[in-house]
């Protein structure tokens, strides 16, 4: 077991190696962006907080998402994006 950060490791099951959250459930192979099979949540960049663009620079065109365990629903993650841009890839384990 390889610990990521407080809510994610990394496992080995059947000669794989995978990202699992605390709560023991898979989010995937580390080949892939663990955020592509959370929950995610896209919001205007406001809900990040009041101190967050508080001038609303861009014009709605960045977002905040959130990225929460399908099975235990903690919040794995956050990121601020361009609206429509792929997901960031911030966390990258070798394989």
């Amino acid at each position: 077991m390889q610990r990521i950060n407080e809510d994610l490791e990394v496992i080995e099951k059947d000669a794989q190696k995978l990202i699992q959250c605390r709560c023991g459930h898979v989010l995937g192979p580390v080949t892939n962006n663990y955020k592509e099979h959370t929950l995610k949540k896209e919001s205007p960049l406001s809900e990040a907080g009041p101190f967050v663009n508080p001038y609303n620079i861009g014009g709605g065109r960045f977002v905040f998402r959130q990225f929460c365990c399908p099975d235990c629903a903690i919040l794995l993650g956050t990121e601020i994006a361009l609206q429509g841009a792929p997901l960031l890839w911030d966390i990258q384990v070798k394989g």
